[in-house]
């Protein structure tokens, strides 16, 4: 059982022209794993998480997306809303803004176990014991709490309740330490440990907190330009990058010594021709100016680099 995505293309209508934020995206996610989803900030990665859940109506989407053998692309706004929450959850990207401001933290957890058919004192029950598992050393007050009166931290670990209350298939995480300081962000990476022994679902991680992929994720899809450039177990991608794009973002880890990519990602009304990397690549041939390359398979994975195929 999996979630598959077969030649995706995602596009939006501008003042300066359609921008093609996901580009012919095939990539398979297996439920057993967590898989980051990584890439700087402006590579697509947020789009293809929410175009799985079809959460962009503004949006001219193409490609076939399917969960097992179930098409989502061809299924109607009433079919996905029985999809979204009880088979696949988001974990948003802004607690500050993904809560109710004026609901009790265990109000919103409640709620979720009472769509699921849980009486009142069943589901205040089932959410003191979730939170307890979260994490939380006093469940009774945190649920008692507004999210303002919550720390980041703690925000982020009752939206990843809220998406575990329901125990979907799949859980989508969308940049869960954004704008976290790196205790909190320890925090968090805690919380989706937990989250992954509470239940048997697969995990998803957009990020681009590489250490965050690099301790949590089974497997690493990286992201450029919105196309799929990379995959691989993550030991392996990060022990020996094969794109030179990934080799340019693990090498600015602060532990690697932090060496800047030179360059800036172009701006998707105005890509360059041949290989979208190529004028920040040290390997640019006139090959790469010309054409595209394809993502083919290599060892456990697959690249997207004329240098590999």
């Amino acid at each position: 059982m999996g979630l598959s995505l077969n030649d995706l293309c995602v596009r939006f209508a501008t003042p300066s022209g359609e921008v093609l934020a996901v580009n012919h995206a095939t990539v398979s996610f297996r439920q057993e794993e967590a898989t980051g989803i990584i890439g700087e900030t402006g590579s697509g990665k947020s789009v293809l998480g929410l175009s799985i859940l079809g959460l962009l109506p503004a949006a001219a989407v193409s490609g076939r997306i399917f969960l097992d053998k179930r098409e989502l692309t061809a299924l109607g706004e009433r079919e996905m809303c029985q999809i979204r929450g009880r088979e696949i959850a988001l974990v948003a990207q802004n607690p500050g803004t993904s809560l109710n401001p004026s609901l009790r933290a265990g109000r919103q957890i409640e709620e979720v176990f009472r769509l699921t058919g849980a009486g009142r004192r069943e589901a205040r029950a089932r959410t003191l014991a979730l939170l307890e598992r979260m994490g939380f050393s006093r469940p009774e007050e945190t649920a008692r709490r507004y999210p303002f009166e919550l720390s980041g931290g703690m925000r982020q670990r009752v939206l990843t309740a809220i998406a575990a209350a329901a125990q979907p298939r799949w859980i989508i995480a969308d940049e869960p330490t954004k704008g976290l300081d790196a205790v909190v962000r320890e925090q968090v990476y805690d919380t989706l440990r937990l989250s992954r022994r509470e239940g048997r679902w697969g995990l998803l991680v957009i990020t681009h907190d590489l250490l965050l992929a690099r301790k949590l994720c089974d497997r690493i899809v990286v992201m450029y330009c919105g196309r799929v450039v990379e995959t691989g177990p993550a030991p392996a991608l990060f022990a020996a990058p094969r794109h030179p794009y990934t080799q340019g973002l693990i090498a600015s880890l602060p532990h690697l010594g932090m060496k800047p990519m030179p360059g800036f990602s172009p701006a998707f009304t105005d890509q360059p021709s041949g290989c979208v990397f190529h004028p920040r690549c040290p390997y640019a041939e006139e090959r790469c100016r010309r054409e595209a390359p394809e993502l083919t398979a290599a060892g456990e994975g697959s690249v997207c680099c004329h240098r590999c195929a």
